[in-house]
């Protein structure tokens, strides 16, 4: 019921001209942070009803916002945010059954990322990157090796998580040294983020499992929604960059 209010949202979004861009604009950027809020509230408490409602929200306003934003409306942004929603609901409906399909969608969603970050900076040499991908991998690496709670299972899916999230911290990190153009910030936020995210997500369910710790999922939900708003900024600035020349 509510991914069906959700698509019927953004269908009618998508009928909006750009009469009124800028108003709708900041209309949607006040709905996604408030919505964020809600979110972030509702892991404090607990309130799972609340977070199942909210979260696939966040990125179809997000979705709604690129589409009022940008005058290329790639259809690769929108396959990347959604996987990361089937992701997302799949894990909240029922992580144990659906576990499989939320995997292959957030590795299909990484994926997917990567490729539309190079594609957008027009990597072409790729030996930073590879260089300063290895700093990354040794230390997600060393945190598996150090973690005995993870199930026989996981440790194939960690494996490829570690490596699609250090080719993500590989290609900000050389960006930020080799190509530093007035997108690049926000790509520098994006990777810092998400990376900062996976590493809370990893100590969260590999290291204090068996802790009461109650902040590092509010603290995991501003780093998402900061993540992938960072991310849409790239994108929009990334567009606004190659029209410009």
């Amino acid at each position: 019921m509510i991914l069906c209010q959700c698509l019927m949202i953004t269908m009618w979004m998508f009928r909006l001209t750009k009469k009124n861009g800028i108003v709708l604009e900041n209309t949607f950027i006040g709905l996604y942070f408030s919505f964020a809020v809600i979110e972030i509230l509702a892991e404090i408490i607990s309130f799972e009803p609340l977070l199942f409602a909210f979260r696939p929200l966040t990125l179809m306003l997000l979705m709604c916002l690129y589409w009022i934003t940008s005058k290329e409306r790639s259809f690769v942004f929108f396959t990347t945010i959604f996987f990361a929603l089937v992701s997302s609901i799949v894990m909240e409906i029922d992580p144990d059954k659906l576990l499989l399909y939320g995997v292959i969608s957030f590795v299909v969603h990484r994926m997917i990322l990567i490729f539309y970050i190079l594609k957008l900076n027009k990597t072409k040499d790729f030996i930073p990157i590879i260089i300063a991908f290895f700093p990354f991998i040794f230390i997600f690496s060393y945190l598996i090796s150090s973690s005995v709670e993870i199930p026989e299972g996981s440790y194939n899916y960690l494996v490829i998580q570690n490596i699609l999230v250090s080719i993500i911290g590989g290609i900000v990190l050389s960006n930020y040294f080799m190509n530093e153009t007035k997108e690049s910030p926000w790509l520098s936020i994006f990777g810092l983020l998400s990376i900062g995210l996976y590493f809370i997500v990893f100590i969260e369910k590999w290291f204090s499992a068996n802790l009461t710790i109650t902040y590092f999922r509010p603290l995991g939900m501003i780093l998402h929604v900061m993540a992938y708003y960072s991310f849409y900024k790239f994108v929009i600035d990334s567009e606004k960059s190659i029209t410009e020349i």
